[in-house]
């Protein structure tokens, strides 16, 4: 990033904007927006993010972090990252559920306690949310594709992280009253509210002839750092840390391959080494948001390309602002929810599905496709 730019988020998607004010004074903004966002989902986060917009010497140790490392999400998850490599802090207590101490002052004290310590993480490592909760959206929408196009399924997911949901089908995935998905005796389960239409769920899903995934820096869960890293970016009081510590067991004893590199680089060369009668299911969770409008529309036409020559069904959940050009889909009564998409691309043409609304750590969907 240049100097004299700052990151700003807006509906979780980052941009670089002119410099205003003090820099500061900018990243206080930035902590106020996410305490906001955070609210629904943490209480723990959210006091934490007002505790830190007030404090300006906590915000000068985290404005010293390159400008990538800015966002919020980037030192919650270093802090975390040191209560779980065993730094002795009361911090770690209201994190387990222990103590009812208010997390803002004490994450606020370790911020300039541990200073170095929090800089040197913040210097080498970014966000990588890979929450296998995700798994309970990506299953329908997986059973609704291979319902509408033929197989053999290659499954390619961009913005892999460490390939977490690229384990789906070893999950046991439950809908309440509208079934459950998945091996009974898998050790990763994750709960989804139904709270409108009728989901296909099925009671397995479909066979993976292979499976790929595609990041920019993906995380080697062999290294005790990365998988404890993986683990720091999951929020403490969400209910989700004990779940993606299953799922990353379950990736340590069964790796898929991963491939380093931006998508628009690197998805071609992975489709071209497909079989040609394969279907290429590529799923974007929460990824599409981080691309710049130009690769977003490369994405697109990458996609229509190589549909030339294979089948193709693109399976993305996100954001609505990061699906702008989709106004036809992401319409309906759900406010500002985020919504699950299918494009299916056959000889250069697409169809597109609006699949349902959906919560980004896979809490609840709200199906609205017909099967």
């Amino acid at each position: 990033m240049e100097e004299g730019t700052y990151l700003s988020v807006q509906n979780r998607v980052v941009t670089t904007l002119p410099r205003v004010g003090d820099a500061v004074d900018d990243l206080a903004g930035l902590w106020r927006w996410y305490a906001d966002q955070f609210r629904g989902d943490s209480r723990i986060y959210g006091r934490i993010a007002d505790a830190v917009a007030a404090d300006r010497e906590v915000l000068e140790i985290l404005s010293e972090a390159p400008p990538a490392a800015h966002l919020p999400p980037a030192a919650l998850a270093a802090v975390h990252y040191l209560l779980l490599d065993g730094f002795d802090h009361p911090l770690a207590d209201v994190y387990a559920g222990r103590s009812e101490t208010d997390p803002g002052p004490l994450f606020c004290g370790l911020c300039r306690t541990e200073r170095t310590n929090l800089l040197a993480l913040l210097e080498t490592r970014r966000v990588q949310t890979n929450d296998c909760g995700r798994s309970a959206i990506i299953g329908p929408a997986l059973t609704w594709a291979t319902a509408h196009v033929a197989g053999p399924y290659y499954l390619i997911d961009v913005g892999a992280s460490a390939g977490i949901n690229l384990h789906c089908d070893r999950y046991r995935l439950d809908y309440g009253d509208h079934g459950v998905t998945g091996p009974d005796d898998s050790t990763v389960r994750v709960a989804c509210e139904v709270t409108g239409g009728n989901p296909p769920i099925a009671e397995r899903l479909p066979t993976f002839a292979g499976r790929v995934g595609i990041d920019r820096s993906p995380i080697d869960l062999s290294d005790p750092a990365d998988a404890q890293w993986l683990l720091a970016c999951v929020w403490p009081d969400t209910g989700r840390v004990e779940r993606v510590q299953a799922s990353i067991r379950l990736a340590q004893q069964d790796p898929v391959p991963m491939v380093a590199g931006r998508a628009n680089d690197v998805l071609p060369h992975v489709l071209t080494e497909l079989p040609p009668a394969a279907t290429a299911l590529v799923m974007t969770t929460w990824a599409f948001s981080y691309f710049s409008i130009e690769e977003r529309a490369q994405f697109l036409d990458l996609l229509r390309d190589e549909s030339q020559r294979r089948r193709i069904v693109w399976l993305c959940a996100d954001t609505r602002l990061a699906l702008d050009t989709f106004d036809d889909l992401a319409t309906g009564d759900r406010g500002g929810a985020e919504v699950l998409v299918a494009v299916v691309f056959e000889g250069g043409i697409e169809a597109r599905h609006l699949l349902g609304f959906v919560h980004p750590h896979g809490n609840w969907i709200d199906w609205r496709a017909t099967f």
